[in-house]
């Protein structure tokens, strides 16, 4: 996807601020142009292509609806042209916002067919309109703030009596202007002013190397001052990778590294990077600095950052993507974006799912769309017929998506193949496998983030099962929608479930472990789910209304791994990660769901994964303890800050049991009915279960015997200790037992 609630949809419904001018034109200066939200171009100037209006074929109607608009910021191209005017005036004052790039998203001067002035929006605009760069980070993301207008003044002295045109020129794929205002004057530039005398020369550079090292990593500058550029990575004179980035080269700082390509299986091949400088290429001095080698530098760790949570050491992090198991290696891809427009898909691979290693991105926006959500599978039996020699091939599907909103967006879903065990992927020559229908004009705006699995019906969710087939479950308009395939690229619909929105999930649990009593869960980006059955065609619903899997915390577009070993049940072990949002995000603990019979009735049951316990450096059990009103606090020697708490407390003689931990405050409620904490209820028992999985940033909350009750809470500490207290009687333990855990980032 990109989509996502609390951060896509936020996106699908943002709103460009008019801009209040800088160049308020004075007496005697004449407005040549005033682009903006509420400001369509003169109707003399000339709308080419579909950056400046709709995606309407008609010219007529573009020209009209020429205004600045999110829809028309990504992924279109085209130019505004004035008509031909005589210089004679000292400047030309121009006051734009946008994306910084010097000759694709520029405003030119154009005299006898010669570019001989021109500038590009400078600091320029990233994702959501605020700097991605790692200086950036620890302060509070704004969403939305409006991007910073740059001033140029054009020194028009030299060119006085000749004839002009003035070119706005967006080009890139990934370029906009937010406004733009031209002002014609005689008016001296003020002190420190930008004075242009020339067009940007923008010239081809590149590095080459030998490759003896398995990632290579690009160093990348701050949005303000760092141009975006096409870079491209050959290997022994093929390409593997064209991407836009924030290249760091000659003077510009390096604020941080992006790991861009997986070189494993290229040693001792010749590496060539190509980009573009201000200088163009010089033998005697190159002006990027890659690094090749095994460590990505830059991942800061602080009790300020997660310490257990896979996060983002650069730039911005969403919904989890392409989870899936790979001969040993658990993979996660998640959405990521670095000061563009697009996203991509960043990734992680462990082999015990707590110790997380980044890989080079996955999959990298291109021109068919930005990377949106998706999944990954194995296909064992090699019905893509992509396989080489004994390895399966494991496939992505993922939505591109052209547009940021709106009936202008088009979204399509595709897939890219991986024959190295999900290291690197290629994407399918043939893309889109579904959406090719999608006229310019049309659009969708609800057409994302697939799910594949294989199934069978004599033999379920078995990816070695030669009779089964593939399904995708596709979030379109207000429905989760099933389509089967028997090859990955042709697709035939069948059924579809209402009242979800994005992110869709389906798979099957056990029933209290029995392998002959299996139902099947359905559930979207918020987690609400149905339970019911499924036969590899359409899902049924058992539940009349969608049951919440959270309370009050915050996760969203959870997603499961495809391709586990056989678990409870003897179903494949059904373990999910979501997007746990925060001020620069992180994904969730992962956890491991069931299915069982509890006091409110069937019931997803969440856990945190057993191998959690790979993380303990000590523990301290309290069993047996009884705590009494104003008592002693048992816990009060621990103050490590990143803890797994267990515990099983009688509450029958109390009225509440209260936590602090971390500063953070969680209350258990007693009452003749049953508890309640945090406004979820358990009826019929006064003893508590509890669970707790206690991060930097985060503190998950696992309520009853079996988990079934998940809250995932963003925190900000304000100790590293924790306090347990009973109020209205005393309290006895059979079980309390606190682990102090270490961080997984070095």
């Amino acid at each position: 996807m990109n989509a996502r609630v609390h951060f896509m949809m936020l996106l699908l419904t943002a709103i460009v601020l008019p801009y209040t001018s800088l160049a308020a034109a004075r007496a005697g200066e004449r407005v040549l142009l005033e682009f903006d939200a509420k400001h369509a171009p003169p109707s003399a100037w000339k709308v080419q292509g579909y950056a400046f209006g709709t995606h309407d074929p008609e010219p007529e109607y573009r020209q009209r609806a020429a205004v600045v608009s999110r829809n028309q910021r990504q992924y279109q191209t085209g130019r505004m042209v004035s008509p031909e005017f005589l210089i004679d005036d000292d400047y030309l004052q121009v006051v734009c916002s946008g994306v910084f790039h010097p000759t694709q998203c520029a405003m030119v001067l154009v005299v006898d067919g010669e570019d001989v002035r021109s500038c590009s929006p400078e600091p320029g605009c990233g994702f959501l309109g605020f700097d991605a760069s790692p200086a950036s980070l620890p302060a509070p993301v704004k969403l939305f703030q409006p991007p910073l207008p740059a001033e140029y003044w054009f020194d028009l002295r030299p060119l006085r009596g000749k004839r002009a045109t003035i070119e706005v020129r967006d080009e890139h794929l990934n370029g906009h202007f937010s406004m733009l205002k031209l002002v014609a004057t005689d008016r001296q530039p003020p002190a420190g002013a930008k004075v242009v005398t020339e067009a940007v020369r923008w010239l081809p550079d590149h590095y080459e190397a030998m490759i003896d090292g398995d990632f290579l990593v690009l160093p990348v500058g701050a949005l303000g001052g760092t141009p975006l550029q096409a870079v491209t990575v050959q290997i022994d004179g093929r390409k593997v990778l064209e991407v836009d980035l924030l290249l760091a080269f000659g003077s510009i700082p390096v604020v941080g590294y992006l790991p861009v390509f997986d070189l494993t299986g290229h040693q001792e091949r010749p590496l060539k990077v190509s980009y573009h400088s201000y200088t163009g290429h010089d033998p005697a001095q190159r002006s990027i600095e890659p690094l090749i080698g095994r460590e990505i530098p830059g991942r800061v760790a602080s009790d300020e950052r997660p310490a257990f949570h896979i996060h983002n050491r650069i730039g911005l992090l969403n919904d989890p993507n392409g989870l899936v198991y790979v001969d040993g290696v658990y993979h996660v891809f998640h959405q990521f974006n670095y000061n563009t427009t697009a996203a991509s898909w960043a990734h992680y691979a462990s082999r015990d799912l707590v110790q997380w290693e980044e890989r080079p991105v996955g999959l990298w926006h291109d021109g068919m769309g930005s990377m949106h959500s998706g999944s990954a599978v194995v296909d064992m039996v090699n019905t893509s017929g992509w396989q080489t020699g004994d390895t399966p091939p494991v496939i992505a599907a993922y939505t591109a998506s052209r547009g940021m909103g709106g009936s202008d967006k088009i979204q399509m879903q595709c897939i890219a193949y991986s024959i190295d065990g999900a290291r690197t992927f290629t994407k399918y020559e043939k893309n889109p496998v579904l959406g090719k229908s999608q006229a310019l004009a049309g659009g969708s705006d609800n057409a994302r983030d697939p799910k594949l699995f294989w199934f069978s019906p004599t033999r379920g969710r078995d990816p070695h099962a030669r009779d089964g087939h593939w399904v995708m479950v596709l979030f379109e308009g207000n429905s989760l929608n099933i389509y089967t395939s028997d090859n990955l690229r042709n697709w035939e619909k069948h059924g579809h479930i209402d009242g979800f929105h994005e992110c869709p999930e389906l798979f099957p649990l056990a029933v209290d472990g029995d392998p002959n009593n299996v139902r099947w869960i359905m559930y979207g980006g918020s987690g609400a789910y149905h339970i019911g059955v499924f036969d590899g065609e359409r899902f049924t619903p058992e539940t009349g209304n969608r049951i919440p899997m959270y309370h009050n915390g915050r996760c969203y577009a959870a997603q499961t791994f495809n391709n586990t070993e056989p678990g409870f049940g003897g179903q494949p072990r059904r373990i999910q990660i979501g997007w746990q949002g925060g001020r620069l995000g992180q994904l969730s603990t992962p956890t491991e769901l069931t299915l069982r019979t509890t006091p409110l009735g069937l019931r997803v049951c969440k856990q945190p994964v057993r191998e959690i316990a790979t993380l303990r450096t000590r523990s301290v059990t309290l069993d047996g303890t009884r705590l009494i009103p104003d008592g002693v606090n048992p816990l009060a020697e621990l103050k490590g800050g990143l803890y797994d708490v267990e515990l099983e407390a009688d509450l029958s003689h109390a009225d509440r049991l209260v936590f602090d931990i971390r500063g953070v405050k969680l209350t258990a409620e007693a009452s003749a009915d049953g508890l309640q904490l945090d406004g979820m209820k358990i009826p019929g028992t006064r003893k508590l279960s509890l669970r707790l999985i206690v991060d930097n940033t985060s503190m998950d909350v696992y309520f009853g015997e079996h988990g079934m009750f998940y809250s995932p809470k963003m925190i900000t500490p304000t100790s590293k200790g924790i306090r347990v207290e009973a109020i209205g009687g005393p309290v006895t333990f059979a079980t309390l037992r606190v682990h102090e855990l270490k961080s997984i980032w070095k």
